[in-house]
């Protein structure tokens, strides 16, 4: 009867050391696989539009975006004084820089500067 309950103890111990090595490794080495899926998606369209309208996701954290033709763009929140309605936007496939133009100014943004900052959920 003790060394069933030995066996017992050393079951539960190793199962509890296997879980805490599992959330110790992923602590210190966390997955970016949506932030990489959403700089891909990023990365392979071309842009030449303007831009109808900014929008925020409140069931997403209140997340930036901006809307063109019938697509749209996550944007780091410090982007939204520089991003105005109206405003041309242009970005080559490949890059992740985003060149918004008007009358009055040209602005180059850059997603792998703010990696960070963008919210990637439902994009």
């Amino acid at each position: 009867m003790r060394s069933s309950k030995r066996k017992y103890f050393l079951g539960v111990l190793g199962v509890v050391l296997i879980f805490a090595s599992i959330q110790i490794y992923f602590h210190f080495y966390p997955s970016n696989d949506e932030n990489d899926l959403l700089f891909k998606k990023i990365r392979s369209k071309t842009i030449k539009s303007v831009i109808d309208r900014k929008s925020i996701d409140y069931s997403n954290h209140g997340a930036t975006y901006i809307v063109y033709g019938n697509d749209s763009l996550p944007t780091h929140t410090g982007w939204n004084e520089k991003i105005q309605i109206g405003d041309s936007i242009i970005k080559a496939k490949g890059t992740l820089k985003l060149v918004i133009k008007n009358n009055w100014k040209i602005d180059t943004l850059d997603y792998e500067s703010n990696i960070d900052e963008v919210l990637s959920t439902n994009f």
